[in-house]
């Protein structure tokens, strides 16, 4: 009786505080936003340093920006990324930027400012709509104080000086960074990824691959796993495709992700697993490959970058109850074929890609990998 008195007042707590959240973040908004007086006009021929935020975001969100980055540095700013520790290493030599800022949600984000030292940062660029972490993207804002901030959809908060009006839940993510480059009456390229492979592993892959392309083979590159459950294949499914692609004596598959989940997948004839830990390893192999097949990860955006044929599984998620996954954040290039699965749950989790007949896997490679 008072175990199940206790989870009832514990469930009712969960509830009370799922309602209060959105009203405490509202007020913290508000408060942040009140404190400025006016909005600033867009000078831009006064502007040479643009700071992006991108705190709370991973490596495929790191990759898809590289557009904006590279467009930006182009046209003579200097351009620096706000980012958690965990995806800084990318912004060493892999993302060409001017400077990284560090943040960290669990300590003190005003040591954002002893970062910058004599750096005065003019523009700050939030390619993100009010969210669960606006917050925390309103402090860091307010922090840096540049002379300008561009946003999207954030016309009744001061802090944001130029609002872009856009709602096209169903484009690819990539047309935000256009919006934001057209504000800037910059005329952008073909949209583009710009990585930089570290030359020494660039060329450890390359040394790697020799002995098997000297063979005549072909290499493909199998990435089974999703950041989650959700969007990763299961055991079965995996043994079936890798069964199926070991039947073919002109191909090698090398399988690719985290060491402690790929060591556990058994290899078969033609099957390799991956034996380089390092994600730009991982890049390079994409790179020198002839065919990728994917969930939906960064091993996408990768692929899109060097243009290669790929066939990517997407599970149907809904972002923020709005943005449309399998759009906003897919391949975006014609080397790619999408399959989607088809329970159509349309939640953040999305359908669970394990429930999905592998029957339309095998039937799409086999006609890929005939021709």
């Amino acid at each position: 009786m008072i175990n199940k008195l206790l989870s009832c007042i514990k469930y009712l707590n969960r509830q009370r505080n799922l309602k209060i959240k959105p009203l405490k973040s509202a007020i913290k908004l508000y408060l942040l936003n009140r404190k400025k007086k006016e909005r600033s006009l867009l000078t831009i021929e006064h502007y040479s340093k643009v700071a992006i935020l991108m705190n709370d975001q991973g490596i495929g969100d790191a990759i898809v920006t590289s557009y904006l980055i590279e467009s930006l540095r182009k046209n003579n700013f200097k351009v620096y990324v706000i980012v958690e520790k965990r995806i800084a290493f990318l912004f060493d030599e892999f993302i060409t930027v001017d400077g990284i800022l560090l943040y960290d949600r669990k300590k003190n984000i005003k040591k954002i400012r002893d970062q910058l030292g004599n750096i005065k940062i003019d523009i700050i660029v939030d390619l993100v709509d009010k969210g669960p972490n606006s917050v925390r993207r309103s402090q860091i804002i307010k922090i840096i104080n540049p002379l300008h901030t561009i946003g999207f959809n954030h016309e009744k908060y001061k802090l944001y000086d130029s609002s872009i009006n856009y709602h096209e839940y169903n484009s690819h993510i990539t047309m935000r960074s256009q919006k934001v480059l057209e504000l800037l009456n910059i005329k952008s390229d073909s949209i583009k990824y710009y990585l930089n492979i570290p030359v020494s592993i660039e060329q450890e892959v390359k040394n790697y691959l020799n002995p098997i392309i000297t063979l005549g083979k072909k290499i493909i590159i199998f990435n089974p796993f999703g950041s989650n459950s959700a969007r990763s294949f299961s055991s079965s499914q995996i043994e079936i495709i890798l069964s199926f692609l070991s039947q073919f004596d002109n191909y090698i598959t090398i399988i690719v992700g985290e060491s402690e989940k790929i060591s556990q997948i058994k290899a078969l004839q033609n099957i390799i697993i991956n034996p380089m830990s390092c994600f730009f390893n991982t890049v390079a192999l994409v790179k020198y490959s002839d065919f990728v097949i994917t969930v939906d990860t960064s091993i996408v955006h990768v692929a899109s970058t060097y243009e290669k044929k790929m066939l990517c599984v997407y599970n149907n998620r809904i972002i923020d109850r709005k943005f449309v996954n399998n759009f906003v954040w897919g391949p975006n290039y014609a080397n790619a074929i999408q399959i989607f699965t088809n329970e159509n749950l349309n939640t953040g989790l999305g359908d669970l890609i394990s429930n999905l007949d592998v029957s339309v896997i095998l039937k799409q490679l086999k006609n890929e990998l005939n021709n």
